[in-house]
Parts: C-alpha cells; sequence; structure tokens
C-alpha cells in the first residue's frame, strides 16, 4: 500500500498543471488565416422532440425519459435547449430554421434530438434455499440460506441528432442500461423504481456521448514560454463547462486546395491550468514534435472518464 501512494505522489505532482502566470513571458505566434473572425465559443441551440408513448406496468416511461433526458442537457453549459415539441412540430423547427439561417435572427435552433424507447423488461430471479458448512472450533456447523428473489430490469434507448434546416441525421446513439435488486422475501414483487431506474441510467449514458458530440469549440488567443513550456489562453472557460485538468485536442485549421473547405488536423494536447475564468483560461500545451502555436487553433475538450473516476 505505501508503494502504491508513493507512486501516487510522483504521478500527481508529475502531471501538475498548476501555473504562476509571472514565469511566463509572451510570444508573438502568427495568426491562422483560416480561423474565424470571431473567436468566441458558440452555444449550440436544440430543440428536443418529446419520446412517443411508451406504456409499461402502469409507468409512462416516455415521460420520464424526455424529463430526464432535458434535465441533462440544462446541465450542459454548452447547449440550450429552446422547445420541446411533439412531433407533429417538426416541419415547423425546420421552417424556423430556415428563416434564421437567412436573417441570422435567434428563433431557429442548429440541432434537433429524436429518440424512442426501444424496449423495457423487468425479469426477477428465484434463488433456492441451500444448506452449508462452515467451521467453528474445529466442528462443521451446518447453516441454512434462505430462498430469495433478485430482479433486473433493464432499457434500450435510441436517439437521432439531426441538423437543421436541412434535416438530416449527424449522428445515432442507442444505449442499454439495467438496474439490479434483490430482497430477502421469497415471494415476489413488483419494483417499480427500478424500472424507473434504468431509464434515467440509460439517458445518463446518452448525455455521457451527447456531451462528446456538442463538445464546444474554443481557440487559441494568447500565447505565452517558460523555456520549453508553452501555455496559452483560450476561448473556453466555467461557462462552457471547462474544469481543471479538463483534457482538450488541439487542432490547426487547413483549407483543402480542391474543395476549399476548411479541415481540422490535430496537432497535439492541452490541459486546463489553474487559472480558469467564466469564458476563458490558461493551458499547457502538449504539442507534436516541430509543431509551434498559432493564434486561432482549434481546441476541444475531451470530456471522457478520468483518473479520478477510478476512485468513484
Amino acid at each position: 500500500m505505501r508503494i502504491f501512494f508513493y507512486f501516487l505522489i510522483i504521478f500527481l505532482t508529475g502531471c501538475s498543471t498548476k501555473i504562476n502566470l509571472a514565469d511566463y513571458r509572451p510570444v508573438y505566434a502568427p495568426k491562422n488565416e483560416n480561423a474565424p473572425k470571431k473567436l468566441n465559443a458558440e452555444i449550440k441551440k436544440i430543440s428536443l422532440v418529446k419520446f412517443p408513448k411508451y406504456y409499461y406496468r402502469s409507468l409512462y416511461l416516455n415521460e420520464i425519459a424526455t424529463n430526464k433526458l432535458l434535465n441533462s442537457l440544462e446541465n450542459l453549459k454548452f447547449v440550450k435547449v429552446l422547445r420541446v415539441i411533439d412531433e407533429t412540430k417538426i416541419k415547423d423547427e425546420i421552417k424556423a430554421a430556415e428563416i434564421s439561417k437567412e436573417t441570422d435572427d435567434n428563433i431557429g435552433v442548429d440541432y434537433l434530438l429524436k429518440g424512442k424507447i426501444i424496449s423495457s423488461t423487468y425479469t426477477p430471479h428465484y434463488h433456492k434455499g441451500y444448506y452449508y458448512y462452515v467451521k467453528y472450533k474445529g466442528k462443521k456447523i451446518r447453516k441454512y440460506s434462505p430462498p430469495y428473489y433478485s430482479y433486473t430490469a433493464c432499457t434500450q434507448i435510441s436517439l437521432d441528432i439531426y441538423t437543421l434546416p436541412e434535416f438530416i441525421i449527424k449522428n445515432s446513439l442507442t444505449a442499454n442500461s439495467c438496474a439490479y435488486y434483490s430482497d430477502t422475501s421469497s415471494i415476489s414483487h413488483y419494483y417499480p423504481e427500478l424500472i424507473i431506474k434504468s431509464v434515467k441510467k440509460t439517458i445518463e449514458n446518452l448525455t455521457a456521448s451527447l456531451k462528446t458530440f456538442f463538445a464546444p469549440k474554443g481557440y487559441i488567443y494568447e500565447i505565452r514560454t517558460n523555456g520549453d513550456d508553452l501555455i496559452a489562453k483560450i476561448t473556453l472557460g466555467r461557462n462552457q463547462g471547462i474544469q481543471e485538468d479538463t483534457k482538450l485536442n488541439v487542432y490547426r485549421l487547413k483549407k483543402d486546395k480542391i474543395t476549399n473547405e476548411v479541415e481540422k488536423i490535430k496537432i497535439g494536447e492541452a490541459k486546463v491550468s489553474n487559472l480558469i475564468f467564466d469564458n476563458s483560461c490558461w493551458v499547457v500545451l502538449d504539442l507534436d514534435e516541430n509543431i509551434k502555436p498559432q493564434i486561432g487553433d482549434m481546441v476541444i475538450p475531451s470530456f471522457n472518464s478520468s483518473f479520478w473516476d477510478l476512485f468513484r
């Protein structure tokens, strides 16, 4: 155990992202000509279509799924749910998005989320009672484990992400989660809260994928150095869900000579330091060999499991 904590201390100190800005000096960096004129992070606007009716053993699971997904999206700081609509209103959303594109107003959304519950199951499992022996003071003592029931509730949900006004599926997600419980009764029971839990767990899994899909795009707009160490100030901060030690991928924007489209090429990674503000923060850069940062290089958070998840 001591050896484990010894290596843990080395790991943490070696990966520290705490910086003192006074130790770094500003450096000149060219501006990426393919970067957008406005480097501010954009909040994606969303409309959520209510889940189709799914009634299972006295529960309207569609309502539970819709409310849980809405609450989960509202907790993501880099998306904004403008409306929750019935499926019959999808054409209105497409029209609103077309108007927004032409007039640059805010009535339309960028994406539409449409999901459905594929299946939900509730299964009781009967466990027979049995005798077993334990040793006590050199003697075998027979004991009895009584019968009992355990229960498994599973829910599978699919979710399509449409771009508007094109109404084209950009991504399709599917998740399945189960919830478990057991009691000491030898008679089977029905626990509706177990089904509800499985629905909410499935929505949480989908939200993790949505968090990655809608991860905000930020940009480098200031660079400093201390010897070989590089830090950069980016246009993402607390309001975009950024926390200390958040990992980011760094991209160079380049224009394809044939298609004339701007594409991103990964040039390294970064990690958020202790200096975090509402709409900006300082990050420690770790770029590929012989790559120098530019103003306007894109950064996208990687909202994956962290080291600390091992202890949760």
